[in-house]
């Protein structure tokens, strides 16, 4: 119990409980064998217990005690703004007729209403009713899906650009303060390490004078 609340012991739970996540959620039929291999990469979460072994790594613990403070407040409005941009998202681009696709057999406008194309449906399920199994969407199907864009968009990549005017006001939104408030933590990180790097040369030169008096 001891080790289990250490720093490398939790480093061990971490890399190692995803696999029996991953064993859980295939058995039980939730995920099959490729899509629960995701869970793999936390695997690399070992790469921490290189500070047993390396001094250089142990700066990485001085670095976030320094910055803690920030991070608690950046990081919660981060997150604030990641979970509210993507309900948002989700709301009005779920039946976004740009981001369907259907079979090369169903037509993306239709002619008349007795054969309505891709793009009329209000929705890829009312699509698929039609024409069923033709239908399909990639893009914001749900909140996990959407979750993840708006992570890849807050990264400063637009795989997607064909909002809705809703949709569109949310990117403007996330380009003017969005993106700016998300990078504080990464500044602040980065700042941190300048500190204390600066302040361990400063201790080195200190030891090297007092060695050679």
């Amino acid at each position: 119990m001891i080790y289990a609340t250490t720093f490398f012991g939790l480093v061990d739970l971490i890399s190692v409980l995803p696999w029996y996540v991953q064993i859980v959620l295939a058995r039980t039929g939730h995920l099959n064998g490729d899509e629960a291999k995701i869970f793999r990469i936390f695997r690399i979460f070992r790469v921490l217990q290189l500070e047993d072994f390396l001094v250089a790594f142990s700066k990485l613990d001085n670095v976030f005690r320094a910055s803690k403070d920030v991070l608690k407040a950046t990081g919660l409005m981060a997150t604030i703004i990641w979970v509210g941009s993507s309900a948002l998202f989700f709301i009005f681009e779920e039946n976004n007729p740009n981001f369907r696709s259907c079979d090369e057999s169903v037509p993306l406008v239709g002619g008349n209403e007795k054969e309505p194309g891709c793009y009329d449906f209000k929705s890829t399920a009312e699509c698929n009713d039609y024409y069923p199994d033709m239908c399909t969407q990639v893009m914001f199907t749900n909140m996990p899906n959407t979750m993840y864009y708006v992570a890849v968009f807050l990264g400063g990549e637009w795989g997607a650009v064909d909002f809705t005017w809703p949709g569109k006001i949310v990117c403007m939104m996330l380009c003017i303060a969005g993106i700016a408030i998300y990078s504080i933590p990464v500044g602040t990180l980065f700042d941190s390490f300048g500190a204390v790097i600066g302040l361990s040369e400063e201790e080195e030169e200190g030891e090297g004078e007092e060695g050679g008096e």
